[in-house]
């Protein structure tokens, strides 16, 4: 009887393990995803900036056409939208990661893939300290 119950729980420490390499593969390629998002986040911000410096020179010394300069202008109104959208995606991916405490925009929280791996190992201590006892 013993025997087929330590093997049992050998067997379930060994599941407990592929799960943590799971969440690790998981964390990780959220996290490979978020640098991403914050690459293409910098880019934009950083044409963003260019534009408005070009619309800035061309209130002062207009050398484009008016149409040009609206063009522009509605580049300006993309890149923020997008920035927008970049920053709610690295939100979302971070929460993904970290989880969040309650808060008014989540009231029961968040758990992320780091609570889960902590969780995850401490089970595994559990599990082994019971193999143990058995």
């Amino acid at each position: 009887m013993f025997n087929k119950q330590k093997e049992y729980f050998k067997k379930k420490l060994d599941s407990v393990q592929c799960m943590i390499w799971d969440l690790e593969f998981k964390r990780s390629k959220t996290k490979m995803i978020r640098e991403e998002v914050r690459v293409e986040y910098d880019l934009s911000k950083s044409r963003l900036e260019v534009i408005d410096t070009q619309i800035k020179a061309q209130k002062d010394k207009p050398t484009m056409k008016e149409e040009d300069v609206k063009r522009l202008e509605d580049d300006k109104i993309l890149i923020e939208r997008d920035l927008k959208r970049y920053e709610s995606q690295m939100a979302q991916l971070d929460l993904d990661v970290d989880g969040s405490k309650p808060t008014n925009e989540l009231p029961d929280g968040a758990i992320g893939i780091n609570h889960q791996l902590e969780s995850l190992r401490e089970l595994k201590g559990m599990i082994k300290d019971y193999i143990k006892k058995i």
